[in-house]
């Protein structure tokens, strides 16, 4: 490929970006748990619902606690960060293909 071709191929790739400051790093965990309540529904096997942000952290697991009304929206941070994950990882594969061929 030519140099004028990779080049329109990098800016395409570039324009695929998400906004990077809408991008968190980690996975969402969905836990079960029991509140105590002696006459609450979790003693019966109907668990609460509760999702979590994991990160590794300072070589620690964290685990942050999501409301359910950011849920989606922490999700949609997760996947930002994961896809410019991999468009940096295909504009580095480009740049030194430029590099290369010069």
């Amino acid at each position: 490929m030519d140099e004028k071709k990779i080049l329109k191929e990098r800016r395409k790739i570039f324009g695929q970006m998400p906004r990077v400051e809408e991008s968190i790093r980690g996975s969402l965990v969905v836990m079960r748990r029991s509140c105590g309540k002696a006459n609450c529904r979790c003693q019966k096997g109907q668990k609460h619902r509760a999702m979590y942000l994991s990160q590794s952290h300072n070589g620690k697991t964290r685990m942050i606690y999501i409301p359910q009304n950011m849920e989606k929206k922490m999700d949609q941070y997760i996947k930002n960060y994961q896809k410019i994950k991999s468009v940096l990882n295909r504009l580095s594969d480009i740049n030194i293909e430029l590099f290369t061929k010069r």
